[in-house]
């Protein structure tokens, strides 16, 4: 038999072993194209960060007839396909220790003290700035990694970048805690240049992310431009933008010898962070997700757009109103309308989104005797409920602040920032993981025990934190206790969510056995029904289920889905479907 070499180009092995097609798509080297590249496989097995021995060795049992043309599970999967979990994993690191651990003790010590201020401001951005570069920035980065490709039909652009960017990242965020902190305490000028060397390092990971998202965009061969994609073009945006303007911040205030960036520039900063970054990347990733996982209609595209507009007008008009409010005389009253009406625009743009989302209207809702599995939905109720509650805070104290001109009290404000952070951004993240982590796996959800105190815990904890910190620091100073605990309920949700989702991502897939299906029914598991009946594939491609062309698809996200579960995710009629892959088992079993 002829042997493969390593200069073979793919083109020459598809055309001299049309069979070989089959591992080139469960490497991802083909994505389904027709072009067949005239490039030798060494390269494309490095383009893709595929062992070129391995990519040969089973090409060359297929082609020897050692491995059956059916037999996906003894095709090792490309790392591409695992790239996201380093994310994930060292995300969840982060927020059980500098993270949540850290800010849990901060807030007990101000508790014990009686007050917010017994906590230098250096101590609560380092926290604030883990949070935002390490738990939910990771994360979103791991996950976009994962599901873009997915959304796109096609796979990550190169891996190697993305563990590029994701190095760049640690690097920066460990720099920038570390040395930050020892510069303010001992005001060593040289211990600042770790820090700066650690936010353009942030800002180079970003860069490399944008970059590596939109190059598989744009090698993808997607025509039509969706919605959802400009949200999280908006929100990629934002997050380089803050982080090129907290480099900017702080080599300023370096070069005047002082390490205290103004609260006029953090505190708008902070809001492009949640607000930019983070919201809107969750608003464009379940613009496209929230319709299947709630079992809705689509949200309406004209409202959607509204929304995607006015939000991005909203956090430029506060930026830029909230700084220059400060800074001018004659031109303040004018500022301070921009800043009321930015405040206005960005609270109408999250209650549309909310509004489109039709969960209040059981009219809209899609009917179907089957439903996906609903332990991840209560996460994305009680996560839109925090941002209804948080936004319409952030609403009122625009308002006063324009109107009396007075600043909002940092309890109340800090109450807001929680709720928004922890209650929407958070609860949405920890919704998203439990859904998305077991299909990337093909695998169940490791616990559903601790799913379910994952969610008790956080609502407690957050509702614990948003109510006692107002009412402590005005009212009742004896609620400081219930501050102080409040941190720790919240890090014991994230490390039963820390130990759930590690556990998932540690399983391997089991084939468990199953009856002989004789009739397609909408109970009916779609791995196991493609593995006994193959012919069934086509029907199931033509009726829209295009996923289902990547074997790697076929072997994750088919094993945890029925038919009826499947009709969720692509719409079609559930009889037809029943109907045409029906007759395709008889056809089977007729021969037979």
């Amino acid at each position: 038999m002829e042997r493969i070499r390593p200069e073979n180009t793919v083109k020459q092995i598809v055309e001299r072993f049309p069979i070989t097609r089959r591992i080139f798509d469960t490497y991802g080297i083909m994505c389904g194209s027709n072009v067949l590249p005239d490039k030798p496989i060494s390269f494309f097995a490095k383009m893709h960060n595929v062992n070129p021995t391995k990519l040969i060795d089973d090409l060359q049992k297929l082609i020897d007839g050692e491995v059956g043309t059916t037999n996906e599970a003894a095709i090792t999967k490309p790392q591409t396909e695992h790239v996201y979990e380093i994310f994930v994993k060292t995300s969840i690191i982060i927020a059980l220790s500098t993270g949540c651990l850290y800010g849990a003790s901060l807030l007990a010590y101000m508790a014990f003290h009686n007050s917010f201020a017994s906590v230098s401001w250096i101590l609560t951005e380092t926290h604030g700035d883990t949070q935002v570069y390490g738990w939910v920035g990771l994360f979103i980065m791991g996950i976009s990694y994962f599901a873009l490709p997915k959304f796109w039909s096609t796979i990550l652009y190169s891996t190697p970048l993305a563990y590029k960017s994701f190095f760049l990242m640690l690097a920066g965020i460990f720099l920038s805690f570390v040395f930050k902190t020892i510069s303010y305490y001992t005001g060593f000028f040289f211990l600042k240049i770790p820090v700066l060397i650690g936010c353009t390092l942030q800002v180079v990971s970003i860069l490399i992310f944008i970059y590596v998202i939109c190059a598989t965009y744009l090698t993808s061969g997607k025509k039509k431009f969706e919605i959802y994609e400009g949200f999280l073009i908006s929100s990629y945006l934002w997050f380089l933008f803050q982080a090129i303007t907290f480099v900017a911040l702080y080599f300023h205030f370096t070069v005047v010898n002082n390490t205290n960036i103004p609260e006029i520039f953090r505190s708008p900063v902070r809001h492009i962070q949640i607000v930019g970054f983070a919201c809107m990347v969750i608003i464009g990733i379940f613009a496209k997700t929230l319709p299947i996982f709630l079992g809705i209609q689509e949200p309406n595209k004209k409202i959607s757009i509204y929304v995607l507009y006015i939000l991005n007008i909203s956090i430029a008009l506060r930026t830029i109103s909230e700084f220059y409010r400060e800074y001018t005389t004659n031109l303040h009253g004018f500022f301070t309308v921009v800043f009321c009406l930015a405040g206005i625009m960005e609270a109408c743009g999250v209650f549309l989104f909310i509004y489109s989302l039709n969960l209040f209207n059981t009219k809209k809702a899609v009917k179907n005797t089957v439903n996906l599995p609903t332990g991840f939905r209560k996460f994305i109720r009680a996560a839109l409920v925090w941002l209804f509650v948080s936004e319409t805070a952030l609403l009122t104290y625009t308002i006063y602040e324009a109107f009396s001109g007075e600043r909002t009290s940092h309890a109340l404000f800090g109450a807001y920032r929680h709720a928004i952070f922890i209650g929407f951004i958070s609860m949405m993240i920890l919704g998203c993981a439990s859904k998305m982590i077991p299909l990337s796996k093909g695998v169940k959800l490791c616990s559903t025990r601790l799913l379910n105190a994952t969610f008790i815990l956080i609502n407690v904890g957050c509702l614990f934190r948003v109510v006692s910190q107002p009412v402590a620091s005005h009212l009742y100073p004896q609620l400081y206790a219930l501050l102080g605990i409040s941190g720790f309920i919240e890090y014991a949700a994230m490390f039963c969510f820390g130990i759930n989702a590690w556990k998932t991502m540690q399983l391997d897939v089991q084939e468990e056995p199953s009856e002989q299906i004789r009739i397609a029914t909408a109970s009916t598991n779609v791995y196991q029904l493609i593995k006994q009946y193959p012919q069934t594939l086509d029907v199931l491609i033509n009726f829209g289920f295009k996923q289902l062309k990547n074997p790697i698809l076929r072997n994750t996200l088919a094993r945890t889905i029925s038919l009826g579960q499947a009709v969720q995710i692509n719409p079609v009629n559930l009889e037809d479907l029943l109907k045409a892959l029906n007759d395709a088992i008889q056809v089977r079993v007729s021969a037979a």
